[in-house]
């Protein structure tokens, strides 16, 4: 009986682990099914030019260009693909990738994921277009766009302290586990 008590404990733990399926910094885009994918440009803030691409489209929604609601089909991709959107700053020529700081320059994360975006099914991306701006203190509204189709996924790189919480369940299970008969 213990030991299922602390096997729920370990598993109350584990989704303590779990990011946020809401809004996250540094997630990666992945395709949820087999589809098409369609962009929506939402809008920009801006005062920089920039274009976006996505795994190697096209330039497209210039920021101050573009009218809202503009539509583009990525086209066809298949389930679990990971896309890597990319913000061109055309007056500094930096690039910022979707998904973790790693990715970028400056090893900050500048996009801004919102799943099922005002309940709409869509995931919602804004960029930081500024250079060495810390994770969190952007406004990511520069450059905004939504994907149909697609989920955002935690960046693979776990947090120091998600592994410590992971790792102090796990081993007292295994300590329960070792003091039974």
């Amino acid at each position: 009986m213990k030991l299922r008590t602390l096997l729920g404990t370990t598993a109350a733990a584990l989704a303590l682990c779990a990011p946020p399926a809401q809004a996250a910094l540094g997630s990666q885009l992945v395709v949820a099914s087999d589809g098409h994918v369609i962009l929506s440009f939402e809008g920009s803030d801006a005062g920089f030019d920039s274009v976006l691409s996505v795994n190697g489209s096209p330039q497209i929604f210039p920021n101050h260009a573009t009218a809202i609601g503009t539509t583009y089909d990525l086209g066809f991709f298949t389930a679990g693909t990971v896309l890597d959107a990319v913000l061109l700053v055309l007056n500094t020529g930096e690039s910022f990738h979707s998904g973790p700081g790693s990715l970028n320059a400056d090893g900050f994360a500048h996009a801004m994921v919102i799943e099922n975006w005002n309940g709409s099914g869509r995931t919602w991306v804004g960029f930081e277009d500024l250079m060495n701006t810390p994770d969190g203190q952007g406004d990511y509204d520069d450059h905004t766009f939504s994907f149909s189709n697609t989920a955002a996924v935690a960046s693979p790189v776990p947090e120091p302290a998600s592994l410590a919480l992971a790792g102090l369940a796990l081993g007292a299970a295994g300590l329960v586990r070792r003091r039974r008969p």
